[in-house]
């Protein structure tokens, strides 16, 4: 089943509401699991293989390893799913509500990086039901924003 635009703003909606702030200040510092979550459940659904690792004691930050297929060598998509810190005041929106003007789409991490997400995953779903030659990987990670753990 094609992936609709629709189903592509709404998945990218969910992501943007989802706070995840990385910064070395720890007074901004957020986790992304919540995100991963996200991803995780998405692509399960479509039939990937998840694995969840956690990069922090508390289990809070992690990256995902979702694998399409099997097999060696294959195709791998990364992105990360943290954001910037940011002054609300500076925002002519809710920066944590997707919002459109003039057929733009606005929202924190709405283009670094969590847009690239939901539009890999429609990408995806053309193979969801294939047999391919070598697996296609999405690997979303923590902490690009800052430390890079």
């Amino acid at each position: 089943m094609p992936h609709s635009s629709k189903l592509i703003i709404q998945q990218l909606r969910q992501l943007v509401a989802t706070p995840s702030v990385s910064s070395t200040d720890p007074h901004w510092d957020q986790g992304n699991r919540a995100v991963i979550d996200l991803l995780a459940g998405w692509l399960s659904d479509l039939g990937f293989r998840t694995e969840v690792q956690a990069v922090s004691a508390d289990g809070n930050k992690a990256n995902l390893i979702a694998t399409l297929g099997s097999g060696p060598g294959g195709l791998v998509l990364a992105g990360h799913t943290d954001t910037v810190p940011f002054d609300e005041g500076r925002w002519q929106s809710d920066p944590l509500a997707l919002s459109e003007r003039d057929h733009r789409l606005y929202g924190l991490g709405s283009t670094d990086m969590k847009g690239f997400f939901p539009l890999a995953i429609a990408a995806a779903t053309a193979f969801a039901h294939t047999t391919l030659q070598q697996p296609l990987i999405l690997l979303a990670t923590a902490d690009e924003e800052s430390s890079m753990n």
